[in-house]
């Protein structure tokens, strides 16, 4: 499907800001499309779904989380078309939720891939993924105390936790003595 096809999709069936960039790649300088899809969290399901209209199997990559402030901006990397030299778009769905509701609906159901990205998101930022069945420690500790978000600009990140590999490495404390 074409580009300009799947913006008329997205726009007829969703009111979103949806936004396009085009650029050339590579020696060829062959146009690489990126669709950027800004949509209520209300209707992020309908959208992933919609995906599978676009195409049997969408791939989904990673999710990325950025907090600003009063808020976590979710980014869901998908892309259409994968595996066809030339033609695949890239399609990035972000999320907006307010950090006094961190919670959304999971998309396992319908990509278990995502499963690794929604344990990532939920232990590092602290996003509740409603019908994630499993939410054990998967990059900490299981130690890690409860309420506490390393990839987070607040207070909830454990001070006391904080780095110091420059001091031991300092100290001559390595691995490679």
């Amino acid at each position: 499907m074409h580009v300009q096809e799947i913006l008329s999709k997205i726009n007829d069936n969703f009111r979103c800001e949806v936004k396009l960039q085009t650029r050339a790649a590579g020696v060829k300088r062959i146009e690489r499309h990126e669709i950027f899809v800004r949509i209520p969290r209300e209707k992020f399901r309908d959208f992933v779904k919609f995906l599978f209209e676009i195409q049997d199997h969408p791939h989904f990559s990673v999710i990325s989380a950025t907090d600003l402030g009063d808020k976590m901006e979710l980014l869901y990397h998908f892309t259409v078309d994968y595996g066809k030299r030339n033609e695949e778009k890239v399609i990035t769905v972000c999320v907006s939720l307010p950090k006094d509701d961190l919670r959304i609906e999971s998309i396992t159901d319908l990509i278990p891939g995502a499963h690794i990205s929604e344990r990532e998101i939920h232990e590092m930022v602290g996003v509740e993924f409603s019908g994630l069945k499993d939410t054990r420690h998967f990059f900490l500790p299981d130690d890690w105390p409860d309420g506490k978000y390393p990839w987070r600009r607040d207070d909830t990140f454990p001070g006391e936790m904080v780095n110091k590999l420059y001091e031991t490495w300092k100290e001559g404390c390595g691995d490679d003595e």
